[in-house]
C-alpha cells in the first residue's frame, strides 16, 4: 500500500495514515482503506487495532480537489451522477463503519489535525485519546459540502444534536480541550506519547473484549493509569 501502513506488534495492529505531512485522504487512500477492511475480515489473531497518522498530524482529511474533480468526471447525466457520488459515498461508509462494528477494540491516537473525513474515521473508532496538539473539526461547509462519511451522526451519538449542527454548519475547528469536555476524546497526553499510551491501553484490555462494555474498561483502565 502506497497510503496505508500497516504492522502487528504482540497482537496488536497498528494502521498508520501515511502520506505525511498532511496524511490526506485521496482517491488512492479510500480505495487502499477498503481493501485492507477486506483483508481484516478473514484476518486471524489480532486482538486489538490502534489508528494513527504519520509524523505531526493524524489527518488532515479527504483531498477535497482531487475528490470534486473525480465526482465531476462521472456521467453528464445528472441522475447517473447522483447515483455514482451516493454509492462512492457508501462505499466509503461501509468502509469506515467496520471500526465501529468491529469485534476487537479500535483506538484512535490523535496527534496534530484530526479534520473532515478524518474526524470521521475517529468517530467509528471505539476509543480516542489525543495531545494537547490536536485540532478537530469538520470543515466541509466552507466548501460549500456536507460531512459525507457518518460525521454529523457520529458527533450527535456522543456529544449530543446542537454539538453536531454547530460544527456541520460553522464548519469551525476545535482543540484537545473542547474535544475532551464534549466527550469526543477520552483523555488528553503529551503528543509524542499519544500512540504509546494508545497500544498500552489496547494490551490493557481483556482477551474477551466485548465493545458494549467500553466505557466500563475506560474507566477502570483509565483510573490506574
Amino acid at each position: 500500500m502506497k497510503t496505508i501502513a500497516f504492522t502487528v506488534e504482540s497482537g496488536v495492529g497498528r494502521l498508520v495514515l501515511n502520506q505525511p505531512p498532511a496524511n490526506g485522504m485521496t482517491l488512492e487512500f479510500f480505495t487502499e482503506m477498503a481493501d485492507l477492511v477486506n483483508e481484516f475480515r478473514v484476518m486471524k489473531g489480532l486482538r486489538a487495532l490502534v489508528i494513527s497518522g504519520q509524523g505531526r498530524h493524524f489527518s488532515s482529511g479527504a483531498e477535497l480537489d482531487q475528490l470534486i474533480g473525480f465526482l465531476n468526471s462521472g456521467s453528464p447525466d445528472q441522475e447517473e451522477a447522483l447515483a455514482e457520488t451516493k454509492a462512492f459515498m457508501e462505499q466509503n461508509i461501509q468502509t469506515f463503519r467496520y471500526f465501529s462494528e468491529c469485534t476487537i477494540p479500535v483506538i484512535a491516537a490523535i496527534r496534530g489535525v484530526c479534520l473532515g473525513s478524518a474526524l470521521e474515521l475517529a468517530l467509528f473508532c471505539h476509543f480516542r485519546f489525543c495531545g494537547e496538539d490536536a485540532l478537530f473539526g469538520l470543515p466541509e461547509s466552507t466548501y460549500n459540502l456536507m460531512p459525507g462519511i457518518g460525521g454529523v451522526s457520529g458527533v450527535a451519538r456522543i456529544a449530543g444534536t446542537a454539538k453536531a449542527i454547530e460544527l456541520a454548519i460553522k464548519g469551525n475547528t476545535f482543540d484537545a480541550e473542547e474535544a475532551l469536555a464534549t466527550g469526543l476524546v477520552s483523555r488528553i497526553v503529551p503528543k509524542r506519547e499519544v500512540v504509546s499510551f494508545a497500544m498500552n491501553f489496547a494490551a490493557s484490555l481483556p482477551s474477551d473484549y466485548k465493545k458494549e462494555k467500553a466505557p466500563l474498561y475506560l474507566k477502570r483502565i483509565l483510573a490506574n493509569a
